[in-house]
């Protein structure tokens, strides 16, 4: 298993409740979180990312704002080297157009509700840097 600690991590996520899951539990562990909450501003500071991508994003997609979608798609072209996880809800997990984006963006499905280990499973598994 991999190193958990100094990762870069982006958290796209309108609920309050789970920014403040990474906001508590992520951060200290020592990980570099930046966090959005709204879509839009996202997608206007993801090229900025491509400089020094994030090791892993986690974004929340919501069938029914197609922002939440572009994000992954324009993440996945800025970051290749990203690990993408797709965090949906369990009527949202079974939707064909969840699972095709799924596939097109190579996403982790991570279905809400989560439990913090399972975000620290998906961090162990990621090496700091893309390596």
């Amino acid at each position: 298993m991999r190193s958990t600690i100094g990762k870069r991590i982006l958290v796209i996520e309108p609920s309050r409740t789970i920014r403040a899951i990474f906001a508590l539990h992520v951060r200290q562990m020592g990980h570099q979180v930046v966090i959005f909450q709204d879509y839009e501003a996202a997608l206007a500071a993801l090229p900025r990312f491509g400089q020094q991508p994030p090791d892993i994003a986690f974004v929340a997609l919501h069938t029914e704002r197609p922002a939440s979608g572009q994000a992954l798609m324009q993440l996945r072209v800025l970051c290749p080297r990203t690990r993408l996880v797709m965090m949906v809800t369990q009527q949202e997990s079974t939707k064909f157009a969840v699972e095709r984006l799924a596939n097109a963006v190579l996403a982790v499905p991570l279905v809400k509700p989560f439990r913090i280990r399972d975000v620290l499973a998906l961090l162990a598994d990621v090496s700091p840097g893309g390596r």
